[in-house]
């Protein structure tokens, strides 16, 4: 750069250019582990929001090939084992040596040089003493050494002669290169994908009783005692013969393929010791408490014949009587641990860990990496082959040959922890738990990286999917019990409903067998209960209501049920979950109904536009509930005519948890205020607009989301990870999309910038994420290898009324080729040309259309006409005339390259700390 003032224009701008082939962009399709992509329900309109989740799902990988740049497969001897052998194939080659002195008495008058001949066959050097030039045979004739040839020919001749077994590879034989230490090597970053944990593979085979007189149903899950919390999802299984089938026909109208399973794919990110299989039964309810029902299990056995055998007979035809009329109600009846400690080696994992420290130590960037990479083996890591199981872990079949009873009063998931740590601790739960003889057999194995019919949480076919199976396994979903920071990459929208407790000790005598109804509802009809709760084994796929298990004659019952539901792709405030408490009658009487009402309570899912999920204590409506209710919280119900009467006096006397796993709806406020203003300007909003718990009015509109910007580095790390491809495109966009607002121009470059730049040092710095081997953040370089492209802009301005775009793309001023001489006085000549920051003003020039789209407009024609809907929002969007297109690439290298020019203290310093984000963007 010092001498370029004094070398030739054209030498410099061929020194300062690419050449025109380096640069190779491909468009790769996403692998998709499923026969169809997640999406949404087919036929809604989505949010703006919920659009980009999906788009940013479903859109193929953007990578730029760079054709003149290093890589490992350059260097590839060590990978393919051939530097190893590769001095054998070279030719034996003689030449002149080094002298030696003769070793005849003559000459030690005086040392005698004579050239030395020397054969690489081994037989060592031949001094001019030691033969006779004669006998030697002469050297191949040079053939046509005087004759005239041309220059031109000469040089050909000579060309031809030096590719003549020419070595393949100029440095074969120089030593390899450690990866670590080859600088030149930019290793490719791992592609995105969806988190999957390290899998296990639990099957059911078998589950008896001394006795078999009903249908049981067995449901497992994982618990983790250390850490006081449910690891997994459930999964339903069903055991029973057919003829105990037969007894709850009239229940089951229809049974779905997907509810035949009896195998489980379990993810844990992170093993321990501490974790726990726990099995729970259930049993068609039936008049008396769980010890009498639990009885005739301990005392009678089929084996004994005679009067047992009447018993059993009697005993089976009064379960099928309650089968028939109480079919749809469960009771608690047994449980049993199963401890997964000998199937998780800890010691092997902190082996590793050890062995890891002692290596990074060489070198600064390993010991930049030692924290995070420790903490991945000790906590994550988990290769069941190699060092996450034991040594040994084959498949094991284990067998449980007794089940503690349920205990009315204790059937809370902390009365569980307690009964675990006392497992753990001695054998005391044994002597103080009453016990049920059984026999449960099931198998656990290393899940193998494909399974043959399979199906996703949401119940989607994982590749290969055989049609002729008719029992799948389940893939069960991990509640981790710390952070996992990966970002998302399929859609997923789930809601876990757990009530917890309710209290009627203070109600009418009528309250004793209660059970609660459990609806999600898109209106206050009871035709408007959606089909989106996940049934459980030999059912329905999908249900439109649940019912909690019954505890016989307790006024203040725990609960421990899971309600599974697939939430809509399109929220609004008239969804709701509705509770309805029931009494149940065990006895028949004539006439009598089996459920009698005793009260209503509910809970909005939207609260301010935000997911509303944690713990609550709902109030209980003792009467019908009045219209509207669904538009306010039960806790906050404004005042009624005629009142409506509540249990307790509008206490709170229900408990329920709340939990969502979405990659759409985040819980973070500061992603949520971003998110949702954003939008606002890309569509037509009525102001004033509600964010959070604030309106904000259209003139304060430029005003919040640049505060929102700045607070973006204030989100928590998990849930900034979780959506940094959408985090940083939106941020992206407004680098090069200014907007107007309320007639005057909003300048957000500068703050999407910093932002970005903040995001990035955060990621950096955090000791819980991972780096490549040149210190560079592995999600970040990920990003810039697979998903950045360029942003999007309107085409055409929208209408008035509303936040709109202010240029069109076509008057965007963008460089020509730039050499490298120019290349310093260009960006400082662009403070007074951009196009995206108002405060610096300029005259705009012709649109550059030298460079074109970098993003092909057939991307949206590769995908299939259902993604191309949900990516556009409507399914004629393509060809809409406000539908974006890609950025012109020079404006947006002229934006990002003035950003980084004009930016001061802290930030500058950050630019230059991870100056290699920024240029792989450029």
């Amino acid at each position: 750069m010092t001498h370029l003032n004094s070398l030739d224009v054209q030498l410099a701008q061929e020194l300062g250019d690419f050449t025109d082939d380096d640069l190779d962009v491909v468009f790769t399709p996403k692998e998709c582990r499923t026969l169809q992509p997640s999406l949404p329900e087919e036929g809604v309109e989505l949010d703006p929001h919920v659009r980009d989740c999906v788009q940013t799902y479903i859109r193929e990988w953007l990578i730029v090939n760079r054709k003149n740049q290093g890589s490992p497969e350059i260097c590839g001897f060590k990978k393919t084992g051939s530097r190893k052998d590769f001095h054998k194939t070279l030719p034996k080659q003689t030449f002149e040596s080094e002298t030696l002195e003769c070793s005849e008495p003559a000459a030690q008058a005086g040392p005698r040089h004579l050239n030395v001949l020397c054969d690489v066959s081994g037989k060592g050097p031949v001094t001019a003493c030691d033969f006779d030039l004669r006998s030697l045979q002469p050297d191949k004739r040079l053939e046509n050494l005087l004759q005239q040839v041309s220059a031109e020919d000469f040089e050909k001749q000579n060309e031809e002669a030096r590719r003549t077994n020419r070595q393949a590879e100029l440095f074969a034989l120089y030593p390899s290169v450690d990866e670590e230490d080859a600088v030149e090597i930019r290793p490719v970053p791992e592609c995105p994908k969806e988190h999957l944990g390290n899998r296990i593979l639990v099957k059911l085979l078998t589950l008896k009783f001394e006795i078999e007189i009903e249908p049981l149903f067995a449901s497992i899950a994982l618990y983790d005692v250390k850490e006081r919390k449910k690891i997994s999802e459930n999964f339903h299984c069903d055991l029973n013969s057919d003829q105990f089938k037969g007894f709850l026909r009239a229940h089951t109208p229809s049974v779905a393929a997907s509810s035949q399973a009896r195998s489980a794919v379990f993810s844990v990110t992170y093993p321990s010791s501490d974790i726990y299989l726990v099995v729970k039964i259930e049993k068609v309810l039936q008049q008396g408490e769980i010890g009498d029902c639990a009885e005739p299990y301990t005392v009678i056995k089929e084996s004994d014949g005679g009067k047992s055998k009447e018993k059993i007979e009697k005993l089976k035809l009064q379960a099928e009587s309650f089968c028939q009329r109480l079919g749809k109600y469960r009771m608690p009846f047994a449980w049993a641990p199963i401890s997964l400690s000998s199937f998780f080696s800890v010691s092997t994992l902190e082996r590793e860990v050890t062995d890891v420290d002692s290596v990074v130590g060489r070198s600064s960037v390993g010991e930049r990496r030692t924290l995070a990479q420790s903490r991945r083996l000790s906590e994550r890591a988990l290769s069941l082959e190699e060092n996450g199981v034991g040594s040994n872990f084959k498949t094991s079949t284990l067998s449980v040959s007794s089940f503690f009873k349920q205990e009315g009063d204790r059937l809370s998931d902390e009365d569980l922890f307690k009964f675990l740590a006392d497992y753990k601790r001695s054998s005391s739960l044994q002597r103080r738990v009453k016990s049920i003889p059984g026999l449960l057999r099931l198998e656990i194995s290393t899940a193998p990286e494909i399974i043959n019919c399979c199906l996703t949480p949401e119940m989607l076919p994982v590749k290969p999917f055989p049609e002729n199976r008719t029992r799948p396994h389940k893939e069960i979903l991990e509640f981790p019990t710390r952070e996992v920071y990966v970002p998302h990459t399929v859609y997923r929208s789930l809601l876990y409903v757990y009530p917890q407790r309710l209290n009627f000790v203070n109600k009418l005598a009528s309250a004793r067998n209660i059970t609660i109804k459990i609806q999600f509802m898109c209106g206050e009809d009871a035709s408007n209960a959606m089909p989106v709760i996940f049934g459980k084994s030999s059912g329905p796929e999908f249900l439109q209501e649940v019912y909690t298990a019954v505890t016989y004659h307790n006024k203040s019952p725990d609960f421990y049920e899971e309600v599974k539901i697939k939430l809509p792709a399109k929220l609004t405030v008239n969804h709701h979950l509705l509770f309805t408490f029931y009494h149940i009658s065990c006895q028949q009487k004539q006439g009598a109904s089996v459920e009698t009402l005793l009260g209503y309570s509910w809970l909005p899912i939207l609260l301010n536009e935000r997911l509303q999920t944690g713990s609550y204590r709902l109030p209980v409506a003792l009467e019908k509930l009045p219209p509207n209710y669904s538009m306010h919280s039960a806790e906050k119900v404004p005042l009624q005519n005629p009142p409506i009467k509540w249990a307790e006096g509008h206490k709170g006397v229900f408990n329920i948890e709340v939990q969502a796993v979405s990659s759409v709806h985040t819980q973070d406020n500061h992603l949520k205020k971003f998110f949702t203003l954003c939008h606002s300007l890309e569509s037509q909003v009525t102001f004033p607009i509600r964010v959070l718990d604030q309106k904000i009015s259209e003139m304060a509109l430029e005003h919040e989301l640049k505060l929102s910007i700045i607070c973006l580095n204030s989100s928590r790390l998990e849930p900034l990870v979780l959506f940094l491809h959408l985090v940083l495109d939106k941020l992206f966009q407004l680098s090069v999309q200014p907007m107007v607002i309320a007639g005057q121009t909003a300048n957000f470059s500068q703050f999407a910038f910093e932002s970005v730049v903040a995001i990035a040092n955060s990621l950096h710095n955090s000791k819980d994420l991972s780096k490549d081997q040149h210190g560079r953040n592995c999600l970040l370089a990920s990003y810039v290898h697979y998903v950045f492209r360029l942003p999007e802009v309107q085409r055409d301005v929208p209408k008035s009324g509303a936040p709109t775009a202010l240029l069109d793309p076509r008057s965007y001023h963008t460089y020509g080729r730039t050499s490298a001489a120019a290349v310093s006085s260009k960006l400082l000549q662009a403070r007074v040309m951009s196009s995206s920051n108002p405060d610096l003003a300029g005259t705009h020039s012709a649109a550059d259309e030298e460079v074109k789209n970098i993003m092909s407009s057939k991307i949206a024609d590769r995908n299939c006409s259902r993604m191309s809907y949900y990516c556009s929002g409507s399914s004629d969007a393509p060809s809409s005339p406000a539908a974006p297109r890609p950025a012109s690439k020079k404006h947006f290298h002229k934006e990002l390259a003035l950003q980084m020019v004009v930016s001061t203290g802290m930030v500058r310093e950050t630019v230059f700390k991870y100056a290699w984000f920024f240029f792989e963007l450029l």
